[in-house]
């Protein structure tokens, strides 16, 4: 008898290792609506980032001077602030302006699983820009801190496009699209995270604009997918019902 439950102990764990594997898959494939393949390239539509002595890389230059002069400011704690990609600080940030004062993953999961899917997939087409041209930092090519030292890293040549701006322009789209009440304050709010990039010294402005069409050409891509329409009229629900309390 006890062979037996042992033999059958030993079977169920066999059972249950490929459930757990097609699980952890499953979970792994939700991350994105689209493959890369299946999203906008950046590195095909847009082109690199400005030369070194061209008058456009001295204006993202000027523009990054300005943006030292904030640092010590109001303006500069929000953009220091603005770092954050925590799907709980994005949506504590939007929040405000969609005058929502609960607006977090655990309130609203719905919209807080649209929101990471939708940024993780929008953020594929600039995956292969990043790689391609490597363009390096602001505060590497200057050789000046920021004021987020603790995010510096010698090696990272990833400045164009820029990540956190097609994350926060991402989140501007489709937050408008589910309240388009508060449009205007969604979108400064999305505007602001991109700017908060070049004030602290991580991006230049061109690595800001570029992210900021690819957000929009990656946008226009996802509302075409069948899995993020169905996400997005949960999400709508999920808001109207809670405003509605």
């Amino acid at each position: 008898m006890k062979k037996r439950i042992i033999l059958l102990a030993i079977a169920a764990l066999f059972c249950a290792a490929p459930l757990r594997a097609q699980s952890s898959n499953i979970v792994e494939n939700a991350r994105y609506f689209l493959r890369a393949d299946q999203m906008p390239d950046v590195s095909y539509f847009l082109p690199g980032p400005p030369a070194f002595g061209t008058e456009a890389f001295l204006l993202d230059s000027c523009i990054y001077e300005q943006g030292k002069r904030l640092r010590d400011t109001e303006r500069g704690k929000l953009a220091i602030a603005d770092a954050n990609i925590s799907i709980e600080y994005i949506m504590a940030r939007f929040g405000k302006a969609m005058e929502i004062d609960d607006f977090t993953p655990g309130n609203y999961p719905v919209t807080a699983d649209f929101l990471l899917k939708s940024f993780a997939t929008a953020r594929l087409s600039i995956s292969e820009a990043k790689d391609k041209y490597a363009r390096v930092r602001p505060y590497q090519h200057f050789g000046e801190h920021t004021p987020i030292p603790e995010k510096e890293y010698k090696d990272d040549f990833t400045s164009y496009p820029s990540g956190h701006t097609i994350r926060y322009w991402t989140a501007a789209l489709v937050l408008t699209a589910l309240d388009p009440e508060h449009q205007n304050e969604i979108l400064k709010v999305g505007y602001e995270g991109g700017e908060s990039r070049t004030i602290v010294g991580f991006h230049y402005q061109s690595d800001v604009d570029a992210a900021r069409l690819a957000a929009s050409a990656a946008y226009a891509r996802l509302t075409a997918d069948p899995l993020w329409q169905k996400l997005y009229k949960r999400s709508l629900k999920e808001i109207a019902r809670k405003k509605s309390k």
